[in-house]
């Protein structure tokens, strides 16, 4: 195509778009005839077979003029079907579908170069999600051929959209998902088992754990996406295969979702025993990533774990124990016993058990370290949820005597005794542990003597004491004597947990 030619279909198409049906403009007819839409699919038709031979998208000066020609048609759908649901089926009817999803395909592919490719991106996502506003065929359709028959992923129309750089371009391909599967429980189910499919929430999962903005209009969009998904009983589709720590963002959502919908009915509905399971091995992935970071000898290195598997698995088990901190809080018995049956119990005693050994407890600020933060210093600010998996512990065996009796077998009571002492790193961290221990303890004889028949072990000399001359000591009755040397005064202290 010549630019002289280029430049009378530019002329075309932007005196289409100005006569577009529109609120602006209530002097043009609401509906468009069969014959504009025929004129519009062969400009299209036209426009789009250029970019095959006859323009190079990559130097080619004729290229913006192209795009701006593309971006009125676009326009012109977008705006005729958003203002007649009549105009959807006519437009459909000239295969003005896949000219728009055509145009989609090319254009993103260049808008790193042209400006005019990005705006005639969003345009052409625009027209798309316009014209699937309540049009259940054309969302079926689109869900058919893009999610369930598509051959390679990467190359769905929905996950170009998602992936431009253009946020108008994302908000236009959330809108279309969002209007094809609510209140679409089939459609729903088909975003969630197919390959592509799955893809396709994951991204959208990733967007939701990447935005720091809750008040952008995408993030909103972003979580009712989710929510639409989680409401459903869906979400477990994506995270029972083998759940990756990168699944965060799907996380981080369930754990808004938990909060805003608190209620016991809606627990037991969307944590059925295939979530729960999930949830257990997105636990166990960060045990065994954490377990791998602090075997190495060298404590200031991270060994063969990247930085990036570090930080998802920080944002993954950071919504997990929000999530379980929640659900677990007056939890009613029916999901009690799931959460017993799903393995979570161990892994958050197995996590609490890694973070004691590995997180140096601070009793004193003046002995926290001065010394330069190193890489491994930085792991262990990540992942403070000491006091979040104590509570989680103390939630669960709460007038639960099967979760008590679990907890102590599984040296969660002794863990949780353990803990019983001031951390400037976990501030409250005893408060926590108290309340947790009472809950472990109640009506529970077995459990009150476990406590009662410890022993103190010695004593840890305090360095300060005695420089002041004051020593303790233990006897074999288990009394602990405070005395200073070359002193007969002796102070005597009935220790049962020791120290």
């Amino acid at each position: 195509m010549d630019a002289q030619k280029l430049h009378s279909i530019r002329h075309e198409c932007a005196t289409l778009k100005d006569g577009s049906p529109h609120p602006s403009r209530p002097q043009i007819p609401v509906v468009v005839g069969q014959e504009t839409w025929s004129r519009i699919h062969a400009l299209f038709r036209e426009l789009l077979a250029s970019a095959n031979s006859n323009i190079d998208l990559d130097i080619d000066p004729l290229a913006a003029v192209w795009s701006d020609a593309l971006t009125d048609l676009c326009m012109f759908v977008r705006n005729a079907a958003a203002m007649d649901q009549s105009n959807q089926a006519a437009a459909n009817s000239a295969d003005i579908v896949s000219d728009i999803i055509s145009t989609i395909r090319v254009t993103l592919r260049c808008e790193m170069t042209y400006p005019e490719a990005k705006k005639c991106g969003a345009a052409a996502g625009q027209a798309l999600s316009n014209m699937a506003t309540n049009n259940k065929p054309l969302q079926r359709q689109l869900m058919e051929s893009e999610i369930r028959d598509c051959k390679s992923p990467i190359e769905s129309i929905y996950l170009y959209l998602l992936a431009s750089t253009n946020s108008k371009t994302n908000m236009a391909g959330l809108m279309l998902i969002l209007n094809t599967i609510k209140d679409d429980d089939s459609l729903s189910k088909l975003l969630c088992t197919t390959e592509t499919g799955q893809m396709l929430a994951g991204r959208v999962g990733e967007m939701f754990g990447e935005s720091n903005d809750d008040e952008a209009d995408e993030k909103t969009m972003l979580y009712v996406i989710l929510e639409e998904i989680i409401q459903r009983g869906h979400l477990t589709l994506l995270l029972t295969t083998d759940p990756a720590l990168e699944a965060y963002g799907l996380l981080n959502a369930l754990a808004v979702y938990c909060n805003e919908n608190p209620g016991p009915l809606v627990r037991s509905q969307i944590f059925d025993m295939s979530l729960l399971t999930a949830i257990a091995r997105i636990l166990t992935k960060c045990h065994d990533l954490l377990q791998n970071v602090w075997k190495s000898a060298d404590d200031t290195e991270l060994g063969d774990v990247g930085m990036d598997d570090i930080m998802a698995a920080h944002r993954s088990l950071a919504s997990t124990v929000s999530i379980l901190g929640t659900i677990t809080t007056d939890i009613e018995q029916q999901l009690a016993v799931r959460v017993l049956d799903s393995g979570i119990v161990q892994q958050v005693i197995a996590l609490l058990g890694l973070l004691s050994q590995n997180l140096p407890r601070i009793e004193k600020a003046s002995t926290a370290s001065t010394l330069p933060e190193t890489e491994s210093d930085l792991i262990k600010r990540l992942f403070m949820f000491k006091c979040s998996l104590i509570q989680i512990i103390g939630n669960i065996s709460h007038n639960n005597t099967a979760a008590q009796n679990l907890i102590r077998e599984l040296h969660g009571l002794a863990l949780v005794l353990d803990h019983m002492r001031i951390d400037d790193n976990h501030p409250f961290i005893k408060e926590y542990a108290v309340v947790a221990l009472r809950s472990l303890l109640e009506n529970n004889p077995t459990s009150q003597a476990y406590v009662s028949d410890m022993e103190a072990k010695g004593v840890v000399q305090d360095p300060k004491l005695a420089s002041a001359g004051i020593q303790a000591s233990l006897d074999s009755s288990g009394h602990i004597s405070v005395k200073r040397e070359a002193s007969t005064n002796t102070f005597n202290v009935k220790e049962n947990s020791g120290t």
